[in-house]
């Protein structure tokens, strides 16, 4: 009768120590070719990028602005070519203070200075204080009180709320790009 084989006693398979070394000795040599090569574009890239490039030309790379939603670079007629639109805070959901709630679905949209570094960026970090800031005023009131108001009453109400938490420029005027209450 066989006997089982031990799983420890598998046969191993015969090859010569030579190849083996020479075959370890040749891919270790494309491995380091491999990051030298790799080590020699990016230095390239680099010296390119800093010292071979003439100040005035385009840069290498660009992002497209409809990546960039948050952010408007076309000025509406009227406004300089450095103003653009803010429409970051986007369009959102509210309930009001009804019994049965209801729903408004609001969008806010208001002219910025693009040219503004610090403000844009700014404008970008407290969009959600900005939604916050109109969810609570907006859930504070009924339907009825809402339909009764007068908007710019609204819009002027919200500016100064939007310009309380701004340290580095102000909002002076803020449109509805949709402002619906669903029954």
């Amino acid at each position: 009768m066989n006997k089982p084989v031990p799983l420890s006693a598998k046969p191993e398979a015969k090859v010569p120590m030579g190849f083996l070394a020479k075959m370890g000795k040749s891919l270790y040599r494309i491995l380091w070719v491999l990051v030298l090569l790799l080590i020699l574009v990016l230095a390239g890239v680099t010296v390119y990028a800093f010292f071979l490039r003439t100040p005035g030309s385009r840069p290498l790379y660009t992002l497209p602005t409809r990546l960039i939603p948050a952010f408007s670079s076309k000025a509406p007629q009227g406004q300089s070519p450095g103003d653009g639109i803010f429409t970051g805070i986007g369009r959102f959901r509210v309930v009001t203070a009804d019994a049965p709630p209801m729903t408004i679905v609001i969008s806010i949209a208001f002219p910025y200075n693009s040219a503004d570094r610090a403000f844009t960026e700014e404008l970008d970090a407290k969009i959600r204080d900005f939604r916050n800031i109109a969810s609570a005023y907006f859930s504070a009131h009924t339907a009825a009180e809402l339909r009764q108001a007068n908007e710019s009453l609204i819009k002027a109400e919200l500016v100064r709320r939007y310009n309380s938490i701004l340290h580095l420029g102000q909002i002076e005027v803020l449109y509805f790009n949709d402002f619906m209450i669903i029954e």
